[in-house]
């Protein structure tokens, strides 16, 4: 599924930093695509975009506990 592949995406952007490092070592978008898909997510801007939303949702939550 798109949304939670994006989720997953942003959960492990936060988490790993060498995961976090190969995706900021990508020059182009090509290269974003051909990673992703090696990672086997799946996912349009839209969906990243909401998975990011509800990812600052949950850290405005915890800042306020």
């Amino acid at each position: 599924m798109p949304l939670e592949d994006a989720r997953n995406f942003v959960e492990k952007m936060r988490e790993d930093r060498v995961f976090r490092e190969k995706v900021l070592q990508t020059k182009k978008p090509e290269d974003l695509a051909l990673f992703l898909r090696g990672e086997r997510l799946s996912f349009d801007q839209r969906e990243l975009a909401g998975a990011m939303a509800e990812c600052m949702a949950q850290m405005e939550q915890q800042m306020e506990s």
